[in-house]
């Protein structure tokens, strides 16, 4: 296990301490949980931008073979679409 070093604002020192009691836990131990949750949720955060820009991405590239389909005039858009709207 690697040992840091932490120095904290004596307020939040003092809700450390508070929180490590009701959780029954030793503040240090407190920290690390809170440093590893912290962790996790950056990594989602950094997940979760990579999958927008893979979303943005597509989006633009679609936008960009819609408009060179249909640059040339009348264009059926069953040609270059799927969707089929519902029959009412």
């Amino acid at each position: 296990m690697q040992t840091y070093k932490v120095q904290i604002e004596p307020k939040l020192s003092e809700r450390l301490e508070q929180a490590a009691g009701v959780a029954k836990i030793a503040p240090a131990e407190l920290i690390a949980q809170c440093v590893e949750q912290h962790l996790d949720i950056a990594l989602r955060y950094v997940a979760l931008l990579d999958r927008l820009d893979t979303v943005d991405q597509g989006l633009l590239d679609l936008a960009s073979l819609v408009g060179e389909a249909s640059a040339g005039g009348n264009v059926e858009v069953s040609s270059i679409c799927r969707y089929l709207p519902s029959k009412v």
